[in-house]
């Protein structure tokens, strides 16, 4: 589990550390978006080869052992370890994924993803000595919610560390590979998967509307316990001041918003995956099933059970 203060410790059998100097300054990126107009990056350094992503990200080392920057460690890991990195971690920009002695002598295969909008997006790199093979221009997307929510749900379950958390997480991992792997075998994907567009100025640049950076936090976001402290925090602004904005710049309060894109959500898994009411409920941070149910019914006008019928009977 990528962290910002890592310890030798916390490693697993096979794993070792070693500490570097960050190298130069944390620089914002701004205006840059990829498919779905989502903002997938944070912040990069660029002299120290790191960056910082918005979304979930896995890394899996498919073969030879790799040297990985998380921060200021250099993680070195063989075939089967996977680095999970939880958003706004410091982790490595660009390959080659090799240090020291194997930069001139070594070789690793890595298989990336990292969450999307509505999947998870995937690909896979090579570095020999100095030389990386496989861009991430030659990536997968895989348009499916229950991937993409599962991922996270992954994530949060690492960053909190409750008790039998292990387990939990080994569960996670494999249920996401088991819908990774039912994905391809019905071919659906697409390939190549969204471009990164890093010149391309955003559609939408920072004059944008208060109302479109609030709404895109909370829809990124909506799996999670959010409170309007975190997402005014993420605006830099305090309670008082982001309050002010809803009423001055939306027609709607800030529970209202995040309740709107719930349902929305829950109206897509609904239709598009085999989750329960329950399942749906947890992944999306409903106070309880029985919440989730009563506030569909009320939004939608029916239950989440009828609306799946219905939606069945269109297709």
């Amino acid at each position: 589990m990528a962290r910002t203060a890592m310890r030798s410790a916390d490693l697993p059998d096979g794993v070792t550390m070693t500490r570097r100097k960050i190298k130069g300054k944390r620089v914002v990126i701004k205006n840059k978006r990829t498919y779905g107009n989502q903002r997938l990056y944070v912040a990069e350094w660029p002299e120290a080869n790191l960056q910082e992503l918005a979304v979930p990200k896995i890394a899996c080392i498919v073969s030879g052992v790799a040297d990985y920057l998380v921060g200021d460690a250099c993680v070195s890991c063989g075939p089967g370890t996977f680095i999970l990195m939880p958003p706004f971690i410091p982790h490595q920009c660009h390959a080659p994924n090799l240090q020291g002695e194997r930069l001139r002598n070594g070789s690793c295969g890595l298989l990336h993803a990292l969450a999307h909008k509505h999947g998870v997006l995937f690909w896979y790199s090579r570095s020999i000595n100095e030389r990386f093979i496989n861009e991430f221009s030659d990536n997968y997307l895989i348009p499916n919610i229950a991937a993409m929510q599962t991922l996270h749900l992954l994530m949060d379950e690492a960053t909190v560390g409750k008790a039998h958390s292990e387990f939990v997480i080994g569960g996670f991992i494999a249920a996401f590979f088991a819908i990774i792997a039912r994905e391809i075998g019905t071919s659906n994907y697409m390939h190549p998967g969204p471009k990164e567009n890093l010149s391309a100025p955003s559609q939408l640049a920072d004059n944008r509307k208060f109302s479109e950076h609030v709404r895109e936090y909370v829809e990124m976001n909506c799996h999670r316990p959010l409170r309007l402290e975190t997402v005014a925090a993420h605006m830099y602004m305090s309670r008082a001041q982001f309050s002010r904005r809803m009423k001055q710049e939306t027609s709607i309060t800030f529970v209202e918003l995040l309740t709107q894109i719930r349902i929305k959500q829950a109206s897509e898994m609904l239709r598009e995956t085999n989750l329960t009411s329950t399942a749906i409920a947890t992944s999306l941070s409903f106070r309880s099933s029985t919440h989730f149910q009563s506030l569909f019914r009320s939004r939608v006008g029916c239950t989440p059970i009828e609306y799946r019928r219905k939606n069945a009977r269109k297709n």
